[in-house]
């Protein structure tokens, strides 16, 4: 069996700035993890799919009767993109290196290496990067309705990437950064928040248009202080941009309490909101001992052993 056994994995990522406003074509900064999501594949005679996953459980399903279903839909629509193509069914095994309940762009690198490994065996050969950026963002969007794609460049190409949906530009700026991440202890679905500050859009467009034009000014800056290994200007930048966060009503209470006790620190540069809000990580420019938030962790705030990696997408074939 081992013979036949595909491999593909890609990273997690980090929001670094542009939040929300990368979903009305402003650009965004983002950064893949070296903590990644594998998938293996072994490929059966019969049309049976069968799925196991250590976070997610288990699932069986037949190519005849293939439905979306959760916790599997991002997997599970990524097969349905290619399934046209498949004429036996499979063993895919998900193994994480991190929680889908901590975020961390789960959902765009499942989705990545399970378009990898099924173009890997289809085609016995790597999938063109491009092809899989579009491809990893076309399913984000069939099971979410919206999503701009930067987790999904993240998981693909690896290191620092600046991003924007439309018109696509994508650059891969830096291999790494002295990052911090902090889990708050919760989280809120994504497309939950999008939707809240969507609502309260509506309500103030012309405010929310400067607002993101702001955010775009940041990330562009940011860009600058990356590439010149400028970290007090980046963390000068991540303060303001923080600010910009909370007039989108995305921050709270504890992670107030977060940003504010590592701007305490003199090894902290800045530190602000990453991702959608309301919940999951804190990120600062700095260093800070893993055990910062020790007293906090029965809350569940705790320091994450993460880094940036410039590992992106990675495939194997069986040998």
């Amino acid at each position: 069996m081992g013979l036949n056994l595909y491999k593909a994995s890609a990273p997690g990522s980090l929001m670094l700035f542009g939040e929300h406003a990368v979903l009305q074509r402003k650009h965004a900064l983002i950064a893949a993890i070296d903590k990644k999501i594998t998938v293996e594949l072994v490929p059966r005679e019969d049309r049976l799919i069968k799925i196991n996953s250590e976070t997610l459980g288990n699932l069986e399903i037949t190519l005849d009767q293939f439905e979306i279903k959760e916790p599997f839909q991002f997997v599970l629509q990524a097969i349905d993109k290619l399934r046209a193509q498949i004429i036996n069914g499979f063993n895919l095994t998900i193994n994480s290196e991190f929680l889908p309940t901590i975020g961390l762009g789960s959902s765009a690198a499942v989705t990545v290496a399970a378009l990898a490994v099924l173009h890997l065996w289809l085609e016995q050969k790597p999938v063109d990067l491009m092809q899989l950026y579009l491809e990893g963002k076309e399913v984000i969007h069939l099971v979410q309705g919206v999503g701009s794609g930067a987790d999904v460049a993240a998981s693909v190409f690896g290191g620092v990437v600046a991003y924007r949906a439309a018109p696509l530009f994508l650059e891969r700026i830096a291999l790494t950064l002295p990052l911090v991440t902090v889990y708050s202890g919760s989280k809120v679905a994504t497309k939950t928040v999008i939707a809240q500050v969507e609502r309260l859009r509506s309500r103030q467009i012309n405010i929310f248009e400067l607002l993101y034009d702001t955010m775009d000014r940041c990330v562009l800056e940011a860009m600058d202080a990356i590439k010149d290994n400028d970290w007090e200007k980046l963390g000068e930048i991540m303060d303001i941009h923080q600010g910009l966060q909370d007039a989108l009503g995305v921050n709270n209470t504890v992670l107030t309490k977060i940003i504010f006790t590592l701007r305490k620190n003199k090894q902290i540069f800045g530190a602000k909101i990453s991702g959608s809000g309301l919940g999951d990580c804190v990120i600062a420019v700095g260093s800070i001992p893993l055990k910062y938030f020790a007293k906090e962790e029965s809350s569940g705030i705790q320091v994450l052993d993460i880094k940036v990696t410039d590992q992106g997408y990675n495939c194997q074939l069986p040998v």
